[in-house]
């Protein structure tokens, strides 16, 4: 496939309220989506477009534009309601007929469910996306399939559940992270070289950077306690498996 182009396309749904956080869904997404784009064009050998935001997901408008500009998978990144205030956990839908959608799906639920400190109550978390709608299917999983990407629609989680809003407002760096970590497994992304990073200053001076590791946890729980200190501190900082 060569070097993956991911499009990035958040929610645009401004009047999906929020149990907490007095936020919305469009909003929360495009801060996740964001911090997606950061993390994979700065630490990862791929390139990510994200989502010109005034586009409608409806009229197929962003899914054109992924075409446009060659993009191999369409990540479409929303959160979920109608759970009564009571689901937990992420969903994912996929479109059979690509095999690494449902691989993808399956990670993304997987590494989203597995930073929640809230346990997933889903019967089914990783559907066929063009089971909905009498056999349609959504509209970001049937179009850009049509156009030959790959392509997920993710439910980050319950936003009509109190205690889950507040965990996404909170935890959006964290979230970005289980989105890049399903994306880089699914489709073995490599890192970009960990020595320096050189960024050109504005007076045209080199200015380098050193990465500095905190720690090495034998339990998860440890290393993930440990990020969101730093995270809390204003640093930033992801925890790294080995």
């Amino acid at each position: 496939m060569g070097r993956l182009r991911i499009y990035l396309s958040p929610s645009k749904q401004p009047g999906n309220y929020y149990a907490s956080g007095n936020t919305n869904e469009q909003k929360e997404m495009e801060d996740v989506a964001k911090t997606i784009k950061k993390i994979l064009d700065e630490e990862y050998e791929c390139d990510s477009i994200l989502a010109t935001l005034t586009l409608e997901l409806g009229s197929e408008e962003r899914a054109k534009e992924a075409k446009e500009k060659a993009c191999d998978i369409y990540m479409a990144i929303h959160s979920n309601a109608g759970g009564n205030g009571k689901a937990f956990g992420a969903v994912a839908f996929y479109h059979k007929a690509k095999k690494e959608s449902r691989i993808l799906a399956e990670y993304v639920v997987r590494e989203l469910n597995a930073c929640c400190p809230y346990p997933t109550n889903r019967s089914k978390d990783v559907l066929d996306g063009m089971e909905a709608f009498e056999g349609k299917g959504y509209g970001e999983i049937r179009v850009p399939a049509m156009l030959g990407m790959i392509p997920v629609l993710a439910e980050t989680n319950f936003h009509d559940n109190p205690a889950v809003a507040a965990w996404i407002v909170e935890s959006k760096a964290t979230i970005a992270r289980a989105y890049v970590e399903a994306l880089a497994k699914t489709f073995e992304i490599k890192r970009k070289a960990p020595e320096t990073i050189k960024i050109i200053g504005s007076t045209g001076e080199d200015k380098r950077f050193y990465r500095v590791q905190v720690g090495a946890f034998g339990k998860k729980e440890n290393a993930e306690a440990m990020l969101k200190k730093l995270l809390d501190l204003g640093i930033e900082a992801y925890v790294r498996y080995s």
